[in-house]
């Protein structure tokens, strides 16, 4: 099998040859691993998508994850910093140092009635709030598929298919909820407004909704047969469960139902960082294909999650994101070993329990890959 039948295999309950290894590499893990500057990323939004493939296929992974990026020009500063560059001008330094975002001079310049912007709105900060009104999240502007097409998305993902030589691509749906509502808010006055401005939640959030879904068809539509549903933030170390109940379950379940009636062979994964075991669950109800990363600096173990949910549930992650830098070839592999012994063969991928940091080192990835791909299935 390749690492695409592997994977789909068991996000549909059924048996592969081995474990599936399907690590969380971002741009940043990828540069360091191919040498890629990471100026080519940020200024060209292919390239941001191949270097993560690439680094998967050097560390025999059977899967990596697809990112979207706007195209922006750069240059460094007189201090070393990386500035985005907009009609010769500076406007904002890029967060080198976390998720590539630029962070604007000015106020005023995101626009939420902006297709491109609200597309790549993730790379984008300003200091004030983005929406503060109901009247204001009437303005947020859903990016179409056609106009992923119009930016030349659909050639630049038949191209990665192409290139990926057997790994499953997972395409993104981004994120719908709470860390989609963060990037108009102020990180505490999102939390607060759960409490005070509910209303205000529910129209940014059924935003989110359909531009996750305008987001996912296209993926679809392009041959993507895995995708990814995120949110970081929306875990019991931030939020309640009954927050959770309310807000985040609804538009999880409305997600999946409407993709899967979209093309009934598509298989949804989630990505929620922290504690879930609380809502596992609920997880399970909103009609995801699995539930990852299973992040143990949340405070709970493969064996716990599966626990939570029947044997044959798929789940992915399990393994600390520190560990590829700090442990040593015989730690990976019994911290592989035991996440897949706890979590059981048959419906299991191993992976990382959030995006591998910085310095991750790539023979401990490619440890960990072995270590899946010894534990054959009977």
């Amino acid at each position: 099998m390749n690492g695409f039948d592997r994977i789909y295999r068991t996000l549909s309950g059924k048996i592969a040859d081995c474990v599936p290894f399907m690590p969380k590499i971002w741009v940043k893990l990828a540069c360091e691993i191919t040498g890629t500057d990471i100026r080519d990323v940020i200024s060209d939004s292919f390239t941001a998508m191949k270097v993560i493939l690439d680094a998967g296929k050097m560390c025999d992974a059977d899967g990596v994850r697809s990112f979207w990026f706007p195209e922006r020009k750069t240059a460094y500063d007189s201090e070393g910093n990386l500035m985005e560059i907009r009609n010769g001008k500076s406007v904002g330094r890029i967060d080198l140092k976390g998720g590539l975002s630029t962070h604007f001079f000015e106020d005023n310049t995101v626009d939420i009635e902006d297709e491109y912007t609200i597309a790549f709105l993730q790379f984008y900060k300003q200091k004030s709030p983005l929406a503060i009104s109901i009247k204001d999240a009437s303005k947020i502007k859903v990016p179409s598929k056609s106009f992923y097409r119009s930016l030349g998305f659909d050639s630049k993902i038949k191209k990665l298919l192409i290139d990926s030589e057997g790994l499953a691509i997972a395409g993104s749906c981004g994120s719908a909820t709470l860390s989609f509502y963060s990037y108009f808010r102020d990180a505490s006055e999102a939390l607060m407004d759960f409490y005070d401005k509910p209303e205000l939640v529910s129209a940014i959030m059924d935003k989110g909704v359909e531009i996750a879904l305008e987001k996912g068809k296209f993926c679809i539509d392009n041959g993507l047969k895995i995708l990814r549903l995120n949110d970081s933030t929306a875990n019991m170390n931030v939020i309640s469960p009954a927050i959770f109940r309310e807000f985040i379950k609804p538009r999880f379940t409305e997600i999946c139902k409407e993709l899967h009636g979209y093309d009934k062979e598509v298989k949804i994964y989630c990505h929620n960082c922290g504690n879930i075991l609380p809502v596992m669950e609920d997880l399970v109800e909103t009609g995801l294909d699995c539930i990852a990363p299973l992040d143990p600096l949340g405070g709970f173990s493969c064996a716990d999650a599966r626990r939570s949910v029947s044997p044959d549930f798929p789940l992915m992650g399990g393994m600390d994101t520190l560990s590829f830098i700090n442990k040593d070839m015989d730690g990976i592999v019994n911290e592989a070993l035991e996440c897949i012994d706890s979590a059981g063969k048959k419906s299991f991928i191993l992976g990382s329990g959030c995006v591998l940091p910085p310095g991750s080192k790539p023979e401990l990835i490619r440890t960990a890959a072995k270590a899946a791909h010894n534990s054959y299935i009977d």
